[in-house]
């Protein structure tokens, strides 16, 4: 009898162990009650994604002047001095640069000289031709009587002849050394160099003590008014017209200006499937030549579209981070379309009116809340 109470007690211990070993004597969660805290991120800025009907397109162009003159000199010599510096304004007929002309003074002096034998020849030879001229007419009259022969006539014309024609190459060599010397002279004043236009002196190329050779540029000066010029696609031809108006962005003066259209090309470059257009600017103060400026032209769209700071690029992998309406982040794939500024078109992926992480990205994780 005792031995049944004991193999009794022995089996209610066992009995006992299992079930509390297999967790029937504990309270159990059910499915779903326990969740995992969800990361909280700050530091992180949400915009909307937006969806455009027009937007303004920027086509990059440049700045060019009305006039752009290459100063130069026809004259070979040492510079004696440069009156003037980049970025000075100069008027018209203002002396720029001055240059040393002793070789030119020197051949004015020669040809000085060539003309006075010259004219000393020409007068030598109309004296001579004044004498047998006289004789000539002498002998004329003697022929008419009878008093001389034919052939001592002939003589005396030739005389005659030869003295005419003696003055006549007299002459010309005046006229010969008086056209050398207008050469000289008018090569003199290219040794004071003056401004052809009114403008800025934009490049200096020149120094006092360098030699100025024939046909090299010394100084550049631009005159305003000053002009936007781009080359614009095709589609644009017959949009784009004489007599418009656009604005235009100047990155470096960080304005933008308006401009009218003023010039377009009738033909369209075979290669680029482009035409040029030129727009005249407005109010241009502190505008320079070669500037980077951008032609804005409002185009017609309907289009999705997301700031460049809000896309994440990981190799192949193009998204956007999205907030989802528990205000959770959710990495997503977009495929995008054209770059329109600082903003990318978005082809695909998301809605218009979805929030998304437009700043601070690299914050961003996948589950994690947008905090405050």
């Amino acid at each position: 009898m005792k031995g049944w109470i004991k193999y009794a007690v022995f089996v209610l211990i066992i009995l006992a162990m299992v079930v509390w070993l297999g967790g029937f004597l504990t309270k159990k969660e059910k499915a779903g009650e326990i969740s995992k805290e969800a990361k909280v991120v700050q530091g992180i800025s949400i915009g909307t994604v937006e969806k455009l009907s027009e937007v303004l397109s920027p086509y990059t162009g440049q700045i060019v002047a009305d006039k752009r003159v290459e100063v130069s000199t026809r004259i070979m010599g040492r510079v004696k001095s440069v009156l003037v510096k980049e970025g000075d304004s100069v008027r018209v007929g203002q002396l720029l640069v001055s240059i040393d002309a002793e070789d030119i003074q020197a051949q004015t002096e020669a040809v000085n000289h060539q003309i006075a034998q010259a004219e000393q020849a020409l007068r030598s030879a109309i004296a001579n031709y004044e004498a047998v001229r006289k004789t000539f007419e002498r002998y004329s009259a003697l022929l008419k009587e009878g008093a001389i022969t034919q052939q001592e006539f002939d003589q005396v014309k030739a005389q005659f002849e030869s003295a005419q024609a003696q003055v006549e190459q007299a002459r010309a060599g005046v006229r010969a050394v008086q056209s050398q010397r207008q050469a000289i002279a008018s090569n003199i004043k290219y040794a004071n160099i003056t401004s052809p236009v009114s403008g800025y002196v934009v490049q200096k190329r020149v120094d006092v003590g360098d030699i100025a050779v024939p046909g090299h540029p010394l100084l550049v000066v631009e005159a305003p008014p000053y002009f936007f010029e781009a080359f614009l696609p095709e589609r644009f031809v017959g949009k784009v017209r004489i007599g418009q108006e656009y604005e235009v962005s100047v990155s470096g003066l960080g304005k933008t200006l308006r401009g009218k259209v003023v010039e377009v090309s009738p033909a369209l470059d075979p290669a680029t499937r482009t035409f040029r257009v030129k727009v005249r600017l407005e109010n241009a103060e502190g505008i320079k030549s070669g500037m980077y400026t951008s032609l804005l032209i409002p185009e017609s769209v309907d289009v999705l579209l997301v700031p460049e700071s809000a896309i994440v690029r990981r190799f192949d992998f193009t998204g956007v981070w999205v907030v989802k309406p528990d205000n959770t982040l959710e990495l997503r794939f977009v495929k995008l379309g054209e770059k329109r500024g600082d903003r990318v078109e978005v082809l695909s992926g998301l809605r218009e009116g979805e929030r998304i992480v437009i700043e601070g990205i690299e914050k961003a994780c996948e589950g994690c809340r947008v905090g405050g």
